[in-house]
Order: structure tokens, then sequence, then C-alpha cells
């Protein structure tokens, strides 16, 4: 029988990350597959370490208790703020929820240590291995948006592709007018002697919005001084991938030879650029910035997406949960 299940996970995920480092260095699957490494090692650390040095293991735990209730009253109070502020979106919403659910499975961890038993211990190994590894894929997908946010523009760019974002009555919301700012901070930055860039305006009309996004867009454009004939509006789609298709087909039908920089706001911009490899548009995206209240939640919310978009950080949890069940078993 295997002595360390624990070891031998993480080696065989270390191997894949590496492996897969080489083939695809830029893909969230490397992340995944190395923070699964670092989880089940430190799974099998922090299990031996409880058993044979019981003072250390506590001075561990009571700083990760700390830690974590620092984290779930952060992530809470940064909900309760935005929601007071921009009212119950999804995306505010989604920090109060993760601030709770850390919170909850420190309770769970008080519990066992008060009452202990078997059953019990076995659900707090698999509950704290998952939120570790959550956290951990958390933290780098947090590295990730915020270099990729700070993208530049290609350069000799033809075509700027704002996407769209909520509206505040008929006039862009703050995080839209973001993204027109650094459009027309591209179009500042352009040579001269270059032919000018054409602003390609991206959204369609939620149902609780007056105008499509793509008409306010413009109306902004043109306030701040874009000639009309220099706006394409693409006022059709409801979600990014509708955005990057439809602005697509737009760009194709105008010049040849054109090189597009989409701009959304930076928290967006992995998402965006993973879709769009997904759809097919050769284009490249930057972000614009966001407030740093708002960017914690609005990254739960991609992170979110990613895990729904990109199943391998959820298989990558089931392999996980099955480490601890391994290692009852070779244990008996």
């Amino acid at each position: 029988m295997l002595e360390y299940p624990e070891y031998l996970a993480a080696a065989v995920f270390a191997v894949g990350g590496g492996v897969n480092a080489l083939l695809a260095p830029h893909r969230f699957s490397t992340a995944v597959l190395f923070c699964l490494a670092v989880t089940s090692g430190g799974l099998g650390v922090a299990v031996r370490s409880a058993a044979a040095h019981p003072t250390v293991a506590t001075v561990l735990a009571v700083t990760a208790l700390l830690l974590g209730l620092a984290l779930g009253l952060l992530l809470l109070a940064d909900g309760v703020l935005l929601v007071r502020r921009y009212g119950p979106q999804a995306a505010l919403l989604a920090a109060g929820a993760a601030g709770c659910a850390v919170l909850a499975v420190l309770g769970l961890d008080v519990v066992f240590h008060a009452v202990g038993g078997e059953a019990l211990g076995a659900l707090v190994i698999a509950v704290n291995a998952a939120a570790g590894y959550l956290s951990l894929l958390f933290l780098v997908f947090a590295g990730y948006v915020f270099v990729r946010g700070r993208s530049t523009p290609l350069p000799e760019t033809t075509h700027v592709v704002v996407l769209g974002a909520g509206l505040n009555g008929d006039r862009p919301g703050p995080l839209l007018t973001r993204r027109l700012e650094r459009a027309l901070a591209i179009d500042a930055a352009h040579a001269p002697d270059t032919s000018q860039v054409v602003f390609v305006v991206s959204g369609g009309q939620g149902s609780d919005e007056v105008r499509s996004e793509a008409d306010a867009m413009a109306d902004y454009l043109r306030g701040r001084g874009v000639p009309a004939d220099r706006i394409v509006r693409e006022d059709r789609s409801v979600n990014t991938g509708q955005n990057l298709r439809f602005s697509a087909a737009l760009v194709d039908g105008t010049t040849p030879d054109q090189r597009a920089t989409v701009v959304t706001s930076g928290f967006h911009v992995y998402r965006t650029s993973l879709l769009a490899r997904r759809v097919g548009v050769p284009v490249h995206v930057v972000g614009a910035p966001t407030s740093p209240a708002y960017w914690l939640a609005a990254t739960l919310r991609e992170f979110a997406a990613i895990l729904w978009l990109d199943r391998l950080p959820l298989i990558g949890l089931s392999l996980l949960l099955a480490v601890p069940v391994a290692t009852a078993v070779f244990e008996r």
C-alpha cells in the first residue's frame, strides 16, 4: 500500500503542471495543476504535522483561523458596502456570499476542535482541502487579472472595440465611462501620420435599460469630439461572446489589414481573451481601470464565471477531494 498518497498526488499534479507549462504556458490550466499540487502536499504536511508536532500545529491552526477570519470579514464588509452604494447586484452579493462561506468554514473548524469525532474530522479535512484549493486558485487568478488588466494596445491599432456595460439612466455608468476614456486615450496616443482609429461601440439594450449601450456610448464619444463617421454601432449583443462576434463582423467589413484592440474593464480582460479564442476572433484585449472597492467583487464574479466556463478547475477539485478518501483507505 502507498504510505503517503497525498504526496504522490502532489507529485502527479506537479508533473502535469510542468508539462502543461511547457506546452501552453499562458493557459489557466497550468495554474490549476500547480494549485492542486500545492494543496495536496499541504494537506499531507498538515495531517502529519498535527500528529507529530501538536504545539506547532496549534499555532499554525490559530494563525490560519485569524487570517481566514480577516478575509471573511473583509469580503463581507466589501459586499455590504457595495450593495449599499450600488444596490443588490449579483456581482456585489457574491462578495458577501464568499465572505459568509469563509466564515462558515471557520465555524466548522471551531466546532470540530470543540466536539471532535471521526466522521466530523473527515468532513473538516475535505472542506478545508476544497477551501484551501479554491482560495489558492483565486489568488492566482487575481494575479492573472491584475497583470492581464494592464496589457498595452496593439501598435498601429485601426479599430478600438468598446464592450458595453451598465447605463446610468440614458448615459454610460462609471464602469462604461472608464472604458470609453481608455478607448479615447488609445486614439490620442495614435501616431498622427497614420489613419485615424475607428471606434466600434458594442452593446445592446438590457431589459432594465432605456436605450442600447451602443447608442449611449456613441453619444458620449461624439460629446468628446469624435466625428460620427468614426463611430460604428453594434447594438444587438447581450453578452461578451456576442460582443466579440458581432463586432468582428463589423470590423471585417470596413478596411483591409485591420488591427482591432478590444477595451473592457481590467478585471474582465482575461475572460474576454478566453472567449475571443473560443469564438475564433483574433483581437487583442486591454483593460480600463476599476475602483479598488469594486475590483474585489468583480474579480470574484469573473472567477466564478471562469470556473463555469472552463470546467478543469472543478474537475481538479473533484480529484483533490478524492485524496482524503484515498488516505483513509490506505491508512486502514
